[in-house]
């Protein structure tokens, strides 16, 4: 057994241990406490060990897009993200971005994603470095015309890529967003899903735009489909509401964002147990608001976070999304105590593990749980003094804090200049496309 040693050890699911350790065999947790026994000993002075962070939604194929994307309107944006993976970059080119994803999540101490793919190479990318969580493949269908084969060709994905899947690296599905996928397909889809024993997930109550398309079918949403002669068919209620009817939501979804809902929303994430993926930075920089968390965490709904796609974000900073979560609550509420550093460290690990069904194996450092975690530096300058180390992690540290990161007991290697390099010749590509824009 070999153990791992700290100045401190925070286990999430119980308080952190003052000069801790943790035993680990066969790639497990054995033992956590403040003495383990064993003669294989490995010793981070100086530093923390915690849970590797579970980065609950992303976009691994979009790591190519990052600054490509900058103030835009959100329909264009979306527009430009759409044709730039369709029309622009080859499928190697893709794997390319889904892999620098990879390893910037490694990098950062993140080590279980909830991802939406859409070509697929994030699948591969995580498989080849190791990376834990749930690849969501994306599917869209708008109109009634596009179900069927909208559905056959999710289908057929999800079989290609089945045998790879392990207990902590899985397969799920997502709808896009209401605006992309017509009810119908909504309802297929989960029917499908829960005969296969898939996960869902879905972009919902993100902006002003998706509500109007929702509520009213209007709106530049609607104008697009209307453009392209899709019927709309107008719900009349909020875009939670709208996936409650469509049966979509149960204790196996997902939800992404979560913005713009009201009061009776509140009752249907508690009533029918879908999880939300908070993403507090992407929600701020496209402009779509702040998202009623301290609401829903009083409802009981479980929470994580995710810092979304980098084209949204720019950078895979776990530390930063937590800071994000407690001022941008605190700020809304007007309420000191709206959020702490303990209710985002665990959103930011366990929670997000319980939101992607993983908890039992992931999110915490527990024995017979993989044993998946990263040591962060608690000795900069920026950090010091450390009173607490969650709160100290959580108001004062960044990605860049973080010196080590395993999977299964193993310290990854992290290599990108090639990558890098391949990244340029691909961006300097791209960005001669700048004038033909979707």
């Amino acid at each position: 057994m070999t153990v791992f040693e700290a100045d401190w050890v925070c286990p999430v699911s119980s308080a952190p241990i003052a000069n801790g350790a943790m035993g680990i065999e066969g790639g497990r947790i054995v033992e956590v406490g403040p003495s383990v026994g064993g003669v294989d000993r490995i010793r981070f002075p100086g530093c923390a060990i915690i849970p590797g962070f579970v980065n609950a939604h992303a976009h691994l194929e979009l790591t190519i897009l990052r600054g490509f994307l900058e103030d835009l309107e959100f329909i264009t944006w979306i527009r430009t993200v759409t044709a730039s993976k369709q029309q622009k970059l080859t499928r190697d080119e893709l794997l390319v971005s889904a892999r620098l994803g990879v390893l910037e999540c490694l990098a950062a101490g993140v080590t279980c994603i909830g991802e939406v793919m859409d070509v697929g190479t994030s699948w591969q990318a995580m498989q080849e470095y190791g990376l834990q969580g749930v690849a969501y493949q994306e599917l869209f269908g708008p109109a009634d015309i596009h179900v069927d084969e909208s559905l056959q060709g999710l289908m057929r994905k999800i079989d290609a890529m089945r045998p790879q899947q392990t207990e902590t690296r899985k397969l799920g599905v997502s709808p896009h967003a209401p605006f992309t996928v017509a009810p119908r397909l909504f309802r297929m889809v989960k029917e499908y899903a829960k005969a296969e024993k898939l996960p869902v997930t879905v972009h919902i109550a993100e902006s002003a735009d998706e509500e109007r398309y929702v509520r009213i079918g209007e709106g530049p949403f609607a104008d697009r489909n209307r453009e392209r002669d899709f019927h709309i068919e107008v719900a009349g209620c909020s875009p939670v509401a709208h996936l409650d009817r469509c049966g979509t939501l149960d204790a196996d979804t997902l939800l992404i964002h979560v913005i713009r809902i009201e009061d009776s929303d509140l009752d249907i994430l508690r009533r029918t147990g879908a999880a939300v993926v908070h993403c507090p930075k992407s929600n701020a920089k496209l402009g779509h608001g702040i998202a009623r968390v301290v609401e829903m965490s009083d409802m009981g709904v479980r929470l994580s976070l995710g810092t979304d796609s980098v084209a949204s974000n720019n950078v895979v900073d776990m530390f930063e999304e937590m800071r994000e979560a407690i001022f941008m609550q605190r700020a809304r509420t007007g309420r000191y105590n709206a959020l702490n550093a303990t209710d985002v460290f665990r959103m930011a690990t366990l929670g997000g593990a319980e939101c992607l069904g993983l908890a039992k194996h992931l999110g915490s450092l527990e024995p017979a749980k993989r044993a998946d975690f990263a040591v962060v530096d608690l000795s900069d300058p920026a950090l010091q003094p450390v009173y607490d180390p969650v709160s100290a992690m959580v108001y004062s540290a960044c990605r860049k804090n973080v010196v080590a990161t395993y999977l299964a007991g193993q310290r990854v290697q992290i290599e990108t200049t090639a990558l890098v390099d391949e990244a340029k010749v691909i961006a300097a590509r791209l960005d001669q496309t700048r004038n033909t824009r979707a």
